[in-house]
């Protein structure tokens, strides 16, 4: 039953937003309210905004992903309204970016950060990078991700979530899955830096990050457990819907939502510990 209204919930989501809600596409104005270093706020229209939630790319491709992500995006084109003049807003003037549903309510929140990754060492470092993210969870620690989807021949294949941590105030961020330091001869380290950067972000937190490394394992099944439940239900999905692009939007939602559900209840799970 629980499958059933989530597949109901799924379809429902589809027939009210379409694939451009996700990508953004090549939109020429996107409602935007900007909140700024300094305080203030603009309310108006982004132009030509490409920080997509999700990254299309063909399957075996990844060389080169961070050209694709556009998130180091140095400076936005805003408008007041779409026949003002342009300002241009610099990343390092802004804090947040709130996407704007048609009727001004919210969308989709992205939050700057510098980023931190952990090296094949297990040492935190700076990567020196100042990127806008798409926020997934808000709590004591923030989820963003980003999901890169694979596509052979016009269909969607799989998907590989990019999971990033950083609490509210913090101006780091940390990479937990860094693709950009993966190779054949340290895919055995991608664990102890994905509980690396878990625990920078949670060691204010005895009670939770001391327990972390058995917390690891429990994630682990979660994470399989997750993929095979969202494997059931896209299959009951594309029994559901006959068109391709449909299909494939479902799939592919599927995939993002369960890849982050175990972020999510990890990071309520601090939050529950740690009170303070």
């Amino acid at each position: 039953m629980k499958k059933l209204i989530t597949l109901f919930s799924l379809l429902l989501c589809i027939s009210t937003f379409s694939q451009v809600d996700l990508y953004f596409g090549r939109k020429p104005f996107v409602g935007a309210e900007i909140i700024m270093e300094n305080g203030d706020i603009k309310t108006g229209f982004l132009q030509n905004f490409q920080t997509p939630r999700f990254v299309e790319t063909d399957v075996g491709f990844l060389s080169g992903i961070e050209k694709k992500l556009k998130f180091e995006t140095k400076e936005f084109k805003f408008k007041e309204e779409k026949t003002s003049a342009i300002q241009i807003i610099k990343i390092e003037d802004l804090k947040r970016i709130v996407i704007l549903n048609n009727d001004g309510s919210e969308k989709l929140v992205y939050d700057k950060m510098k980023l931190k990754t952990i090296n094949s060492s297990n040492e935190v470092i700076d990567v020196n990078k100042t990127v806008v993210l798409p926020l997934e969870q808000e709590g004591k620690v923030n989820l963003y991700g980003i999901n890169i989807a694979f596509f052979q021949n016009n269909k969607y294949v799989s998907s590989l979530y990019l999971p990033y941590v950083k609490k509210p105030d913090d101006e780091y961020g940390y990479i937990l899955i860094d693709i950009n330091r993966i190779n054949l001869f340290n895919m055995g380290k991608i664990d102890d830096k994905l509980e690396k950067g878990l625990f920078e972000v949670t060691k204010d937190c005895p009670a939770f990050s001391n327990a972390l490394s058995t917390r690891m394992k429990a994630l682990e099944k979660e994470v399989k457990a997750s993929r095979g439940e969202g494997i059931k239900l896209k299959n009951q999905a594309r029994k559901e819907l006959k068109d391709r692009g449909q299909e494939n939007f479902a799939a592919m939602k599927i995939d993002h939502d369960y890849a982050m559900k175990p972020y999510e209840t990890l990071l309520d799970e601090y939050a529950s510990k740690c009170t303070k």
